[in-house]
């Protein structure tokens, strides 16, 4: 893959807050994390009308980024220093998990986002991280997104008829348990702080199960394929954040 780029993208924050003021995942309530972070924006979450709510959105974020913009793009320029000194060394690592199937070419861009949601977007390669997170939890951010692509990528190459039965819901659960365990494993010991590595509130149950496949398996395809039979037929809420 090429180098990671960073750059802001109001028009896509904007957006994703509208869309993540009323979500709920993984046990998670994305609203009220917005909230929490913009307590301004408490008024707009009950706003009914569409137009108004997305204009009262579009104004509050113009003012915050007209008054915080030179903070942004500091934080900006500290996250791609960073990641610039671990990026070669996560690439290798990743790629050699995967047994050397490699990250697919293409333009990947890590917006900076005013909220703490961070959605990525399989197909356009991009996604967001929360500007104000502390340095080593962006950073873990950043191989948590970059862990989905060529997650998704060596599925749908490799397990694309193992996959077939299991719903957009839980091939989600799939690819998010299998970062935590991955991401928790030795070999990225020394790439990322690893206590930012969590599970999403109603994926813990599923970790001790994934631990032990991951133990039990000689390779990336089969520890994939036993998470595959643990996540079973089992049924979980509606995800609006795979793009």
């Amino acid at each position: 893959m090429n180098k990671l780029r960073f750059s802001l993208n109001k028009k896509l924050d904007k957006r994703i807050a509208e869309e993540f003021l009323n979500i709920r995942g993984g046990g998670i309530d994305f609203g009220k994390g917005i909230i929490k972070t913009h307590p301004q924006l408490k008024s707009v979450k009950s706003l009914k009308d569409i137009t108004q709510r997305k204009k009262a959105i579009s104004v509050y974020f113009d003012n915050y980024y007209r008054i915080h913009k030179e903070e942004i793009l500091r934080k900006l320029k500290l996250v791609r220093n960073a990641w610039r000194k671990k990026e070669k060394k996560y690439i290798s690592v990743t790629e050699d998990f995967f047994g050397g199937f490699r990250f697919s070419k293409g333009r990947y861009i890590a917006y900076a986002s005013i909220i703490n949601c961070n959605p990525r977007f399989l197909k356009l390669k991009t996604f967001q991280f929360f500007y104000k997170k502390p340095l080593a939890d962006t950073i873990y951010t950043i191989t948590h997104e970059l862990l989905h692509f060529i997650f998704f990528d060596f599925v749908e190459k490799n397990l694309k008829k193992e996959t077939k039965h299991l719903s957009e819901d839980q091939l989600w659960d799939l690819s998010e348990i299998f970062n935590v365990v991955v991401l928790k494993s030795p070999r990225y010991r020394h790439i990322i702080n690893q206590k930012f590595v969590t599970p999403y509130p109603n994926h813990r149950h599923y970790i001790s199960q994934f631990k032990k496949a991951y133990k039990n398996s000689q390779n990336t395809k089969e520890f994939i394929r036993r998470g595959i039979d643990i996540i079973g037929a089992k049924n979980s809420e509606r995800r609006f954040f795979i793009f």
